[in-house]
């Protein structure tokens, strides 16, 4: 059966300059269903950033699958590379289409319902990824200072053999650099931006791709292969106040993603050239 759902409104403004003088604004805005709540967090990702202009430039895969999870963490940030706490259910493929919100076309939107299949749980965070595979997720072996960097896993079952790979760890990104194909890994802490801190044993922690930055001729630390039959890589990120399933209810998701880009340029000696703006905004 389907609940009397939430809605969720997410604004999180981030200005990133791209080029010399060229910035993105990227506003997520996640809907559900009944009325009105403010969310918690929802962010375009970095690596959400990635797939967006690789698949501008001809590549790279439609990011139209929808997750959840059941997090307690909250404050879904930019350098996250999935869910905090992905739950079992299995990705639902989105429906996509192009809509006008302010300029024709300018938005791109994803709906899709995940259905609760197993036990009771409280809906917490959901993200749009570019792979229909869940990621690995496996649990931290033992407790972690913000400063330590051996992290021993439960389990390395579908996790890159060889090569440098980025984890979520509650709010922290970590870049997996040894220690791969066993569970005691050496980590770079706080990579992405993300802040290092303490985590408890038994935290999860969960495999996540770069988006294809490196590929795609950015610097990224991930040197690994995250292929799609390891879940790929996560699109948008939004965590909001819990909604209580049980086994057969459902949520309606929403994913929207409008882009607004401002251009300028300065002609030798300094003078301000042109400065432009077009629509589109990221919205969950």
């Amino acid at each position: 059966m389907f609940r009397d759902h939430q809605t969720y409104s997410f604004r999180s403004p981030v200005l990133e300059h791209l080029l010399a003088r060229q910035g993105v604004y990227d506003e997520p805005i996640f809907r559900g269903r009944a009325k009105a709540k403010d969310a918690n967090a929802a962010v375009a990702t970095y690596s959400g950033r990635s797939i967006l202009w690789n698949r501008v430039k001809g590549s790279g895969t439609e990011p139209k699958n929808i997750q959840w999870g059941d997090s307690t963490v909250t404050a879904s940030a930019n350098p996250d590379v999935n869910l905090f706490k992905p739950q079992s259910e299995a990705r639902s493929a989105g429906t996509s289409t192009l809509t006008t919100t302010t300029q024709l076309a300018d938005t791109y939107q994803v709906t899709g319902t995940v259905t609760c299949a197993v036990g009771v749980k409280t809906i917490t965070e959901a993200g749009l990824f570019d792979a229909t595979t869940s990621s690995p997720t496996t649990t931290v072996a033992a407790s972690m200072t913000a400063s330590a960097t051996a992290m021993t896993i439960g389990s390395g079952t579908g996790l890159p053999g060889s090569g440098n790979y980025y984890m979520q760890l509650e709010n922290e990104v970590v870049l997996v650099t040894a220690g791969q194909g066993t569970t005691t890994l050496t980590v770079s802490r706080g990579v992405l931006g993300s802040t290092s801190a303490v985590h408890s044993s038994g935290v999860a922690t969960t495999l996540g791709g770069d988006g294809g930055a490196g590929t795609g001729g950015a610097t990224s630390g991930q040197t690994a292969t995250v292929a799609a039959a390891q879940g790929g890589n996560v699109f948008i990120h939004a965590d909001f106040a819990g909604i209580a399933l049980s086994v057969s209810d459902a949520i309606n998701f929403t994913f929207k993603d409008q882009l607004t880009l401002w251009f300028s340029g300065f002609l030798a000696g300094g003078t301000l050239w042109k400065f432009l703006t077009s629509g589109a905004i990221l919205a969950a």
